[in-house]
């Protein structure tokens, strides 16, 4: 496994880890709470999304980068064997 498989590797993490945050921060949100907590339904903020939104973006702008580096890499390394 070589550079260019673990930046595309790196990439669909980025894409797949906050959908499970998001998902998680919801059905935590929505589940009932009893004793001092309280039964209030604190939905995320702004600032607890901006950094979940960003790594997807992230992902999302480094996935088609790190596909085209891999075929480059590979049509490179094809021309020369």
């Amino acid at each position: 496994m070589n550079r260019f498989v673990v930046y595309i590797i790196a990439s669909i993490a980025c894409l797949i880890i906050p959908l499970f945050g998001v998902l998680y921060g919801i059905w935590d949100s929505n589940q009932p709470k009893i004793g001092p907590v309280g039964d209030g339904n604190a939905n995320p903020t702004i600032f607890q999304l901006i950094p979940i939104f960003t790594t997807f973006l992230l992902g999302i702008i480094n996935l088609p980068i790190a596909i085209f580096r891999y075929k480059k890499h590979k049509k490179s390394k094809s021309r020369v064997n």
